[in-house]
């Protein structure tokens, strides 16, 4: 089974490096480049396994886009874990009352970022990642 992460992020660089990494820990990802992309693909496509979802992105918000997916039937358990430049307490709170699972600065760079990944995706692709490792060992 293949694990899906929807990338919601405007900046190219951001959203290529994201990319990246996850596509490396054999994750597919989708990318949306702003909030009416995001909204397109949550009106027509099956829920992914994960979200990362930036906080500021253009044309819908990242806290408008948390709540239309905590309202949508089909989307609304999926594990949303809010990126952000900063660590604004009021915006952590906000997120997290709002329904984000997790919040996580992106200073704290790739290994945090895929720690929390990791923590919130389904048992069985943690499962298939350490069977490939021990294969590679």
């Amino acid at each position: 089974m293949n694990t899906t992460v929807l990338v919601v992020e405007d900046e190219q660089d951001t959203a290529k490096l994201l990319t990246h990494l996850l596509e490396r820990e054999g994750f597919s990802v989708l990318h949306a480049g702003d909030g009416r992309q995001a909204r397109t693909l949550i009106d027509t496509i099956r829920p992914p396994s994960l979200i990362l979802l930036d906080m500021v992105i253009p044309y819908v918000s990242g806290f408008e886009l948390l709540r239309v997916i905590r309202r949508h039937p089909d989307w609304q358990l999926t594990p949303i874990i809010m990126l952000s430049a900063d660590d604004y307490e009021p915006d952590i709170q906000q997120a997290l009352r709002e329904g984000a699972t997790a919040y996580v600065t992106k200073q704290k760079g790739s290994a945090g970022l895929l720690q929390a990944v990791k923590r919130f995706l389904p048992t069985r692709h943690r499962l298939q990642g350490n069977q490939r490792k021990e294969r590679a060992a």
